[in-house]
């Protein structure tokens, strides 16, 4: 594996990344003096250079933290298949928003529509589902301050001031005034609300009135009033509708539970809405600290069948994982 000098590197222009925050380039950066790099760059043979195919950020946080030279693979790769690379790399490990992906596939049909004839098949050569990117492509049709405003990942918790890419995109359906959807956007953006709440003021927004006699109500009045209507929701899969009705699932663990849920609050459990919870007491622990006695308040489980069916869902049992148990009982059966 060699080291080639980084003023031999360039840039790759087909990168889809369109912003690199500064703060994780300074920690990357810092990591990088003290340790090196220790994941080599992925690069192409140019006429006189070489150019980054993987690993823009490890490329320009060596440059920050003043490197000479990097460790590299060297080879060979055509355009579609660099776009192809970063695309696919991108939505595995890295935090593309849905605009920038949908750009990314827009510009591989446009410059390859012979192995990219429709957004179904290039779902699946990059394994995406095609509903998923016919989504992401719907994103291209909202006015830039919106796109803007779009989280550059898919997580549970949006970082303060971004929305969604599916929260953007009802606002942009449900309401049709340019400043009335930014007005929505930027209160949505300031706080962490749960998706009830969210489509709960969209939809008050897009239908309240304006009149000469009565003025639309201030988006920021119309969230007030939502959240204090409006209860907090506990999501549940199919299989835990039962066990939640007869008693033997009194306990649910959450990576990042809705702020909202507090011990004595009450509750909507839903696959739909099929009953009220109240809270019993939220605790704090590490998966490695799981008993036999908190897979049975999971729905029956044993402690192997729990951390099986947790593997299914999350994709990892990490013993070193905080997670939060919330401990309920049935209020009401709607």
């Amino acid at each position: 594996m060699p080291d080639i000098d980084l003023k031999n590197i360039q840039p790759n222009r087909l990168n889809p990344r369109l912003q690199f925050s500064k703060a994780g380039l300074d920690d990357l950066a810092a990591s990088i003096r003290q340790y090196g790099i220790l994941e080599p760059i992925l690069v192409r043979p140019t006429n006189e250079h070489y150019e980054v195919v993987v690993g823009e950020r490890r490329y320009r946080a060596a440059q920050q933290a003043g490197l000479d030279a990097v460790p590299v693979i060297v080879k060979e790769y055509t355009d579609d298949e660099v776009m192809e690379i970063n695309l696919v790399e991108n939505i595995q490990r890295e935090d593309l928003s849905a605009v920038e992906k949908a750009k990314l596939c827009s510009e591989l049909r446009s410059r390859f529509p012979e192995k990219y004839p429709s957004w179904d098949g290039l779902a699946r050569r990059i394994g995406v589902e095609p509903p998923t990117v016919r989504t992401w492509m719907r994103t291209l049709g909202l006015p830039d301050e919106l796109q803007e405003k779009i989280a550059p990942r898919e997580t549970q918790r949006v970082p303060e001031g971004k929305l969604d890419y599916r929260t953007a995109l009802e606002i942009h359906q449900r309401i049709k005034e340019p400043e009335r959807q930014m007005e929505v956007a930027e209160q949505l953006a300031q706080q962490p609300l749960s998706r009830e709440v969210r489509e709960e003021v969209i939809r008050r927004a897009a239908e309240e009135p304006r009149t000469p006699t009565a003025p639309r109500q201030e988006v920021e009045q119309i969230v007030q009033d939502v959240s204090r209507e409006v209860r907090p929701t506990m999501v549940f899969n199919h299989r835990h509708y039962r066990t939640v009705l007869d008693g033997s699932k009194t306990q649910a663990t959450r990576r990042r539970p809705d702020p909202d849920i507090q011990q004595g609050t009450i509750v909507r459990a839903a696959v739909n809405h099929f009953a009220d919870l109240e809270i019993m007491g939220i605790e704090r622990k590490r998966l490695g600290e799981y008993n036999e006695a908190d897979a049975r308040r999971e729905g029956g489980y044993s402690l192997a069948e729990f951390q099986d069916y947790w593997r299914r869902v999350n994709g990892e049992w990490n013993p070193d994982e905080m997670v939060y148990l919330i401990r309920f009982r049935v209020a009401r059966v709607r």
